[in-house]
């Protein structure tokens, strides 16, 4: 996942979070560079990788439950690089006929993911700014693959921790909410306030410069996000604990994950 709050412009040539998260989801697209990146974040929080690695099997685990529920076309904002067990291959490999638009903003990324998804006429990979919902939801490629008069899966993983709070994250996601049918669900993963993940990002400040900018958000402040949504069960929980499988290895301390995660359903009508 590329941070959404980049400057409109940038090349996507130094190392990027989505190739960062690939190299930890030991994917192939990723450069040196990025390796490199990754390891200097590793070493200063060394817990960050089995998070992405969490954070992907949650994904899977949202994407197979919305397949039960009857949802047949996905909206993922901040996606990265679309490989590794990510929403199109997932739900594709249960349903051909599923529908996946991915959207970053981050344009290497994008060239990248549209290189992967060739020859997919189900995925679309908008280059666009989150923020801007009219640019992601009105796009020609968004309306030709979305039935907005049918409920959509809106996948927003991680991708939050990215925006400040001057961006209104809240109001954000309210926004596209209101776009959905009935019958619609938004699935949402944040990291928390974490006394070891801070004095990583100390760390590396002292060692490497700038971190990664992040904004952490507490539990409460994810669930509130949630609004009016009918939360699904177990409601907002660490990421692990969210309907893990049954052979899913969850680690000593699930509960302890400072990474939070929900699915909502939208059951008002407009």
């Amino acid at each position: 996942m590329a941070s959404p709050t980049e400057a409109p412009g940038f090349d996507g040539t130094y190392p990027s979070i989505a190739r960062v998260n690939d190299f930890w989801l030991e994917g192939t697209d990723h450069s040196q560079d990025d390796q490199d990146y990754a390891e200097r974040i590793e070493l200063c929080a060394p817990h960050i990788p089995y998070l992405v690695r969490a954070s992907r099997n949650l994904t899977g685990r949202m994407v197979r439950y919305l397949l039960g529920k009857g949802v047949r076309q996905f909206i993922d904002l901040g996606s990265g690089v679309p490989t590794q067990r990510h929403v199109h291959e997932v739900a594709q490999r249960a349903d051909p006929e599923c529908r996946v638009v991915y959207v970053d903003l981050d344009p290497g990324v994008v060239t990248d993911g549209r290189r992967i998804l060739e020859g997919n006429d189900k995925v679309a990979y908008l280059q666009a700014d989150i923020r801007d919902r009219e640019a992601v939801l009105a796009d020609p490629a968004t309306r030709a693959l979305i039935d907005f008069t049918e409920p959509v899966a809106l996948m927003v993983i991680e991708t939050l921790l990215y925006l400040p709070d001057s961006d209104d994250p809240a109001a954000l996601v309210d926004s596209y909410v209101d776009a959905l049918p009935a019958g619609s669900y938004v699935g949402m993963s944040h990291c928390a306030e974490d006394s070891q993940l801070r004095k990583g990002l100390d760390m590396f400040s002292r060692m490497f410069g700038q971190p990664p900018d992040v904004t952490l958000r507490e539990r409460d402040e994810l669930t509130a996000m949630f609004g009016g949504l009918e939360l699904v069960e177990p409601g907002v929980v660490p990421v692990l604990l969210w309907n893990p499988d049954p052979d899913e290895d969850l680690g000593r301390n699930p509960e302890l994950a400072h990474m939070y995660a929900g699915l909502g359903r939208k059951v008002w009508i407009d």
